[in-house]
């Protein structure tokens, strides 16, 4: 249930009231019990006492005449209801007073409380030298004390009712007053809120009453106001010139994106020149090496060529002798004349006797062996020069590194063997993407630089081919022990038409352009070296490319 403010103040208001006048009333029938329980105590005592020292000569004596009188005597006061003298044994000596307490069982009330009655009872002992010999019991009427005290609580009672109803009227007339002064903010409020839907700000404004502090909240609720009226105008000044600006800004993105559209298509028409002028430039190297390589490459061709050709001079001769042979077979078997066919039979004889029949069928397999080998090693030649010399594309495949090594080593074998000695420690290395050309090229510039290394040192020197895997990349390690690199053009290594190589021996672009290859692989490309001892050149390829990566985070 939802609760007022009004109701919420009158309610914690008179709470408040009735609680601490609970804790008044309370505390003053306490103090009121206490005071009257202190008092009659105190008076009962005071009787009991005294009327023992009167009675105790007259008891020890057995004065029963005295005893008589003197419990008359004090039966005279209006305030004592009964008075009754025993001994110890409970026997008793004098009674007179109230017939109904005089005949009820003996209790000694504590506390008035204690008095249902209206009669408080107490005694004392009659002693004589720590001896007991009775009791005098004593009850006193205490009725007008309780009247007494009945009255005070009611009109304490009394008090404190009207007291509540004053503090309820309080508070209500104290609710009504700040209810009235709030409800004037919140229909304020309220007409501010459409006011700022409709940014009209001038029936908004409340009256101010007053110094208190509802006044001031009023008086700053007003001040809102006016600010918030200042800072409509403000804003819809800043409005009006946001769509001069706006208008001009968009004829200057639309001129901008005009220009923009015309520089794009500039950079593109750039661009498909630079990758034109790119793929001429790497197969012009291509080229370039490939002539470097000519002539190894046409001396491996030759040699299988030549002991092919021979081997076909000699099968050629063996041809003639089967087909000499096959001849004089039909002629045997065509013969239908005996003598003629012994003759002829004979003669095929002698024919098998002058020739070496079985060295010719063993020579044949070892020549056919021989050719069929030689023409693989032709097939596989060619086969490399084509894949290094071709135009590349950005196609990428799984291929495996010591590959690439083993079909450049078959291009470069000739040009290297007389000028170093080739080791080869090629490790089990898994697949990984690459273009197969480019990365051949790249293998390729590297032999060659490494021979060319050696031969300018004048001495046989060795290249060591190593493949292994470290980490998340394959290497390929080509070390020589030529003549070194200065430690001056190690940073400018893979720069363009750098070169280290007497003018007109060399572009500069080999190494460069297989930096490019390595970083378009997702890899590296360096180099370390001390001038008079060698060089090492290291090629590392990820074993996972970056479209295998692009695709794992778009996944």
């Amino acid at each position: 249930m939802k609760l007022s403010l009004r109701i919420k103040t009158i309610t914690g208001i008179a709470s408040i009231a009735a609680l601490l006048l609970l804790v008044l009333i309370v505390t003053v029938f306490q103090l009121l019990n206490d005071l009257v329980d202190s008092n009659i105590k105190k008076s009962a005592d005071t009787t009991v006492a005294l009327f023992v020292s009167t009675t105790k000569n007259a008891f020890l004596s057995y004065d029963l005449a005295a005893l008589d009188a003197d419990v008359s005597e004090i039966l005279t006061n209006p305030n004592i209801a009964y008075v009754k003298v025993k001994d110890k044994l409970g026997r008793v000596f004098v009674e007179k007073g109230n017939t109904n307490a005089l005949n009820r069982p003996f209790t000694a009330d504590i506390s008035v409380s204690d008095a249902d009655d209206g009669i408080y009872d107490t005694r004392a002992p009659i002693m004589v030298n720590r001896t007991l010999y009775g009791y005098v019991e004593i009850g006193l009427n205490i009725a007008s004390v309780t009247e007494s005290v009945s009255r005070v609580r009611n009109w304490t009672v009394t008090l404190a009712f009207l007291e509540f109803i004053l503090v309820g009227l309080c508070s209500y007339l104290l609710g009504s007053y700040l209810m009235s002064q709030l409800h004037q903010l919140h229909e304020g409020a309220k007409r501010l809120g459409d006011a700022v839907k409709n940014n009209s700000y001038q029936d908004v404004f409340v009256p101010v009453r007053g110094t208190d502090e509802l006044s001031e909240l009023a008086e700053a609720f007003n001040q809102l106001v006016e600010r918030l009226k200042e800072e409509h105008a403000q804003r819809q000044y800043a409005q009006d010139e946001l769509k001069e600006l706006n208008t001009l800004l968009e004829e200057k993105v639309q001129d901008r994106t005009a220009l923009l559209h015309q520089k794009n298509y500039q950079l593109q028409e750039a661009n498909k020149d630079l990758k034109e002028t790119q793929v001429q430039l790497l197969q012009a190297e291509k080229m370039a090496s490939v002539g470097q390589l000519a002539a190894g490459v046409a001396h491996e061709i030759n040699n299988p060529v030549g002991f092919v050709s021979s081997n076909i001079s000699t099968l050629s001769e063996y041809v003639a002798t089967y087909q000499m042979i096959f001849s004089q077979i039909n002629a045997v078997l065509n013969e239908q004349d005996e003598g003629k066919r012994a003759s002829a039979l004979s003669e095929l004889e002698k024919m098998l006797a002058n020739q070496d029949m079985a060295f010719i069928n063993e020579d044949i397999t070892d020549l056919l062996s021989d050719s069929r080998d030689g023409l693989s090693r032709v097939a596989e030649i060619v086969k490399g020069l084509k894949l290094f010399s071709r135009v590349d594309s950005d196609h990428m495949q799984q291929h495996n590194i010591n590959d690439c090594v083993r079909t450049t080593l078959a291009m470069v074998n000739n040009q290297l063997k007389y000028i170093c000695t080739v080791e080869t420690h090629l490790g089990k290395v898994p697949d990984v993407a690459m273009n197969v050309g480019k990365v051949s090229q790249v293998v390729t510039n590297l032999l060659i630089n490494a021979g060319q290394a050696i031969e300018s040192t004048g001495k046989n020197g060795k290249v060591t081919i190593t493949t292994c895997t470290a980490g998340k990349f394959v290497e390929l390690r080509v070390e020589d022990t030529g003549c070194g690199i200065p430690s001056s053009h190690l940073d400018k290594l893979f720069n363009p038409f750098f070169t280290t190589k007497p003018e007109g021996q060399g572009t500069g672009l080999g190494l460069s352009i297989s930096f490019g290859i390595a970083q378009e692989h997702g890899g590296t490309l360096s180099a370390t070296s001390k001038e008079g001892e060698g060089s090492i050149f290291t090629l590392a390829l990820p074993l996972v490319s970056h479209s295998d990566k692009t695709l794992e985070s778009e996944g």
